[in-house]
C-alpha cells in the first residue's frame, strides 16, 4: 500500500512538511525528529496520543534519500 506515491503516510509527511534538499538536510531531520519524539513518548499519558498520530518506526528514511538524490543533488 502507498500513500500519494510514497511507502506510506509517515515518509509522505516528513517530506511534505521539511521538504529535505540533500542528504545533510535528512541526517539533520532524522536526529532532530527522533530526539523530539522520544521526549515526547516518554509520558505514556501523552506518549499514546503521539503515537497514535504518526507511527515514526515506519518512516522510510532510505526512500528519503533516494528522493533526494534523484531530485535535487543530480543538478
Amino acid at each position: 500500500m502507498t500513500y500519494n506515491g510514497w511507502t506510506n503516510r509517515e515518509t509522505w509527511l516528513i517530506n511534505l512538511h521539511f521538504e529535505p534538499k540533500n542528504q545533510g538536510d535528512i541526517e539533520w531531520l532524522r536526529l532532530q525528529l527522533e530526539t523530539a519524539f522520544r521526549k515526547m513518548t516518554v509520558d505514556h499519558f501523552y506518549g499514546n496520543f503521539f503515537n497514535d498520530l504518526i507511527n515514526f518506526q515506519l518512516i522510510n528514511w532510505d526512500e528519503l534519500a533516494n528522493h533526494v538524490q534523484e531530485n535535487y543533488e543530480e543538478e
